[in-house]
């Protein structure tokens, strides 16, 4: 596991395979670009001495080019641009290492081809697009702050928790009615059930009498 995991328990960060792809991309940008623009530049702009028109050339080809890699900016890791830049440094280092490895004319023609086509987008790229990632790292400091593989892990359900659809809604409950019957004297006297006891008690005792003088009219017509 400690070859994808480092000691921080993060996922080991592949730059290293990302800015080798972005030195590959931009050698193939730049020759590119040398291969389509050199021949309508040295008829357009043409100085006094060779020197000074392959360096104006140079130069013309690699502001094209350095615009074009920065597009690498677009990326989620903004450092591919800057380190893709180093490693096409590292690049020209290794083909002047193979140059000096030649002998006599030929070595002299190729550290001159080496240095009038290959050193400008090594000086230019470098110049131009660390100053940009600094810039954007000191206004978004958490720039390229790697996660720790719990983090990632909770970030991942979380993912799959938001595409999931919400379960429907389910119905509340209704509250269940009352099976207590009312009381007789709820149902004879309606409102005056809430009464002091002391007033349900004169309610009754007028019931009595009302009885008791129908009991003794009944007997006086007897």
């Amino acid at each position: 596991m400690s070859f994808f995991i480092d000691r921080f328990n993060r996922r080991k960060s592949p730059i290293a395979l990302a800015a080798f792809g972005a030195a590959v991309l931009y050698i193939i940008i730049f020759g590119v670009l040398y291969g389509l623009l050199a021949g309508p530049l040295y008829r357009a702009v043409s100085l006094s001495t060779p020197a000074a028109t392959i360096a104006v050339h140079s130069l013309i080809i690699t502001a094209i080019g350095t615009a074009a890699c920065c597009l690498l900016f677009l990326l989620k890791d903004k450092r591919v641009a800057p380190y893709g830049f180093c490693g096409l440094a590292v690049a020209l280092c290794m083909f002047y290492a193979a140059a000096f490895m030649l002998d006599g004319l030929a070595r002299s023609n190729m550290l001159y081809l080496i240095t009038a086509y290959g050193l400008a987008p090594v000086l230019v790229g470098n110049a131009v697009t660390w100053p940009i990632y600094w810039r954007m790292k000191r206004a978004n400091p958490a720039l390229n702050r790697r996660k720790t593989i719990a983090e990632e892990l909770k970030d991942a359900v979380a993912k799959e928790a938001a595409k999931k659809p919400a379960p429907p809604e389910q119905p509340q409950p209704s509250k269940p009615v009352s099976s207590e019957r009312p009381e007789p004297s709820d149902a004879l006297f309606g409102p005056q059930a809430d009464r002091s006891p002391m007033v349900s008690r004169s309610v009754q005792e007028e019931a009595m009498l009302f009885y008791e003088d129908d009991d003794d009219e009944e007997a006086g017509n007897d």
